[in-house]
């Protein structure tokens, strides 16, 4: 009677433990650098089983670098990789629902990569793969034209900001052509962990063309493009533009110029007039 009891009582252990079968998404999980992240992993646990037995542990293969741990009805952290101290959590309130999903703070270019949550009982274990991909979309870029010197060419100036990780962003003049080896770009990362993008162009501003700017994020599948059309400045008097700027600088040094002269000049007259004795 006594072995019939116990046999009962470690059959239903076992329906009350097994059967964990660990589910974690399909496809990617993305997030942006610097935000918040749940990395969700659920699994069939039996209500009433208790969670004295139960390990829940996160890991980074192949080293498997410790995430997170859990076990003995609390967190143990001892082993946990110093890049993510104080940076992630469980739900422990939610264990017992079957909710073993692991919240990351702050995300930085370098969590990218598999994650792999396993959860053990004391009859068997299940694991499962996710994979954190760390990236941001570009905002709308911005284009403006600058006067360069001398004052016959122009400068071209693509800029985005927001994004990651790095974009490439491409020329084309008005047949199709890349003329990206004309340009010079520059990404550099921000302090919140995306780049910002700058591009520039010289080119002769009598040069009548039009021009397209393509900025490609191949992580994201982003593609932004802006076209921009360069006019030849009009003739001003039958002087060219650079000649016009030339001119409408140095009339207001020459006028200054004959001023001064001119109130130097009356100074001294009046200068001797007051030493010349009187009749």
């Amino acid at each position: 009677m006594k072995r019939m009891a116990s046999a009962c009582l470690f059959a239903l252990t076992l329906l009350l433990t097994i059967s964990l079968a660990v589910v974690v998404p399909r496809t990617p999980v993305t997030s942006p650098p610097g935000s918040d992240v749940t990395l969700s992993c659920s699994f069939s646990y039996k209500e009433g089983a208790g969670l004295r037995g139960l390990l829940v542990t996160w890991q980074r293969p192949p080293a498997d670098r410790v995430v997170h741990s859990f076990y003995y009805g609390r967190d143990q952290l001892d082993l946990q990789n110093e890049a993510y101290r104080n940076r992630t959590q469980l739900f422990p309130e939610q264990l017992s629902v079957g909710n073993a999903s692991l919240r990351l703070k702050q995300v930085r270019g370098e969590d990218e990569g598999l994650y792999t949550c396993a959860v053990t009982n004391q009859v068997e274990s299940s694991r499962g793969d996710v994979q954190l991909l760390v990236a941001a979309e570009f905002n709308e870029p911005r284009l403006t034209v600058d006067l360069a010197m001398p004052l016959d060419w122009v400068v071209l100036r693509f800029s985005a900001w927001g994004g990651y990780p790095e974009a490439r962003v491409e020329r084309l003049n008005e047949t199709g052509q890349r003329i990206t080896q004309l340009s010079h770009t520059n990404q550099s990362l921000q302090p919140n962990g995306c780049y910002s993008i700058s591009s520039s162009m010289v080119l002769p501003s009598s040069l009548e063309a039009r021009y397209t700017f393509v900025l490609i994020h191949s992580v994201l599948e982003q593609r932004l493009t802006r076209n921009l059309t360069v006019t030849a400045p009009p003739l001003v008097m039958g002087m060219h533009q650079s000649q016009f700027w030339i001119l409408l600088v140095m009339v207001p040094v020459t006028v200054s110029l004959l001023m001064l002269v001119s109130i130097t000049v009356m100074t001294r007259r009046g200068q001797r007039s007051a030493a010349a004795p009187d009749c």
